[in-house]
């Protein structure tokens, strides 16, 4: 850019430069033909004068020795004068053709003054006398004829010079009239042109910042050169670096936000296993505490019964006893399997092998008939290391539950695929059916003991399933809405292989 405006500002100098030159040489010229006219002029004064001067002599020498004659003296005066004219008239310089008609009047003159000279030195002989006068008449106007020629041819070329000269000064005039006019307009051109180039490229930078400053960081800036070129440049670094920033800072807003959803979900893990390992301590108390008290009321119940075979209202009595006894019996030896925390044995299991063992289970319940199970089951899955009855426990309530969630019918689907977690690898069930769904405040208990809401379920189910899962090291999830179905989540790791036996 600072090529450009020392150029342009070089360009403008030089262009007034010129302009100022030619104004100075048009004056110059100007001037120079002024001073060749008025010198002209000056010699045709001088030859007008000199005709005025040869007539005055002439005049003399006709009026002498009449009584208008002037005296000798007076005469021999106007002849040095004429003669003085003579000197300064035909002095000056010109071209050859002029030269030669003023060396024909030059010979006349000189012919002229020995007549005269004559005339003034003939006295003794009046007819020779006479004689001079008439031939100096005769030279006089010979030379005045001339002289008069003369006069008038250079006044038509003097007219004819003056009114070129003067066409040549006013056409001078114009253009300088057309300079001056046009001077400033140029001076404002060449300033519109370098001020719209650097503005031009000025506002396509601040384009540029605008854009960049409203989250446009993919917006560039081309086809700038000199310094705005490196400047766009800068620019164009400057908003890719900004762009990676924001990238970065987006992947670690992700990998924070990923981070905290799965220290919350482990928080949540810890809490849930925490929770259940407390209840499982306390279920398992309480469990050995009222069984044995439940099983004597249910059997003095059944002996009662024998002896009230005669009476009916308290054999009634007696069943509902017996009924809600056996009902305490059921959720006391839920709590108890709740609550066990023995080892088990694992071993190598086939995922689909135990899901196709349960669909054969599934075609004898009533409730499953009105179900369209879709099985989407993944070749080639490893095995896993699990408890094999444990894991068909869970697998089997999981998939209960979800024909009891389609009482009017729907679609099942169970599949089955590869998982890799960031240090476990292993094999994923998922269980989705299209029933009635779970309500999104009951999420997060469906995996606690006693909640449920069925009105025979005892609220174990899921909770015995969720402590199953997590002793195998794996994870459980359910995903629901109201009205369009639930589906779960079962990853179980492939686990080390079991132990060689001696």
């Amino acid at each position: 850019m600072k090529k450009k405006i020392v150029l342009g500002l070089s360009v403008y100098s030089i262009l007034f430069l010129f302009m100022g030159l030619y104004i100075v040489y048009s004056i110059q010229a100007d001037t120079e033909k002024l001073n060749d006219l008025i010198q002209l002029h000056q010699v045709e004064i001088l030859r007008e004068h000199f005709l005025i001067q040869i007539k005055r002599v002439q005049a003399d020498l006709a009026l002498k020795n009449s009584r208008f004659s002037r005296s000798l003296d007076i005469m021999v005066l106007d002849i040095r004068y004429m003669q003085n004219v003579i000197d300064v008239c035909f002095g000056c310089h010109h071209a050859a053709a002029v030269q030669s008609g003023i060396d024909d009047i030059r010979g006349s003159i000189h012919q002229y003054k020995d007549s005269l000279d004559r005339v003034l030195t003939t006295r003794a002989d009046t007819s020779r006398l006479a004689e001079e006068e008439n031939n100096a008449l005769r030279n006089g106007e010979v030379l005045i004829e001339k002289v008069s020629d003369m006069v008038a041819l250079t006044n038509d070329k003097l007219k004819a010079k003056t009114k070129q000269a003067l066409r040549d000064i006013g056409e001078s005039r114009n253009f300088l009239y057309v300079l001056l006019a046009v001077g400033p307009l140029l001076s404002l051109g060449l300033a519109a042109v370098f001020v719209g180039g650097f503005t031009k490229s000025v506002n396509r930078l601040l384009e540029a910042t605008r854009s960049l400053k409203s989250g446009n960081l993919d917006h560039r800036v081309e086809g700038l050169k000199d310094e705005f070129g490196e400047l766009a440049s800068s620019f164009n670094e400057m908003a890719g670096s900004i762009k990676d920033q924001m990238r970065r800072m987006r992947e670690a807003e992700q990998t924070l936000e990923n981070a905290n959803r799965e220290l919350k979900h482990t928080q949540e893990q810890m809490v849930r296993a925490e929770t259940m390992a407390a209840l499982g301590t306390l279920s398992s108390g309480i469990s050995h505490e009222i069984n044995t008290p439940l099983s004597v009321i249910l059997n003095m119940t059944q002996l009662i019964k024998e002896d009230a075979k005669d009476n009916p209202s308290l054999l009634k009595d007696l069943n509902v006893l017996e009924a809600e006894a056996n009902q305490a019996i059921k959720v006391s030896r839920s709590l108890l399997g709740f609550s066990r925390s023995a080892k088990f044995v694992k071993e190598r299991v086939d995922v689909n092998q135990v899901l196709e063992d349960l669909f054969k289970i599934m075609e004898f319940q009533p409730s499953a008939k009105s179900v369209n199970l879709k099985k989407r089951l993944a070749r080639e899955l490893p095995l896993i290391h699990v408890n094999s009855g444990q894991i068909r426990q869970v697998l089997l309530n999981v998939i209960l539950n979800a024909i009891q969630a389609m009482p009017n019918g729907g679609d099942l689907e169970v599949s089955t695929g590869n998982r890799s977690t960031d240090v476990l690898k292993g094999v994923e069930i998922t269980v989705a059916d299209t029933g009635t769904g779970i309500p999104k405040e009951n999420i997060e208990k469906i995996f606690q003991p006693f909640f449920t809401t069925k009105e025979e379920g005892t609220g174990f189910g899921l909770a015995i399933s969720y402590g199953i899962v997590q002793e195998h090291q794996g994870q459980i999830s359910v995903e629901s809405e109201v009205g369009r179905g639930t589906t779960f989540r079962i990853f179980l790791p492939e686990g080390s292989p079991p132990e060689a036996r001696p």
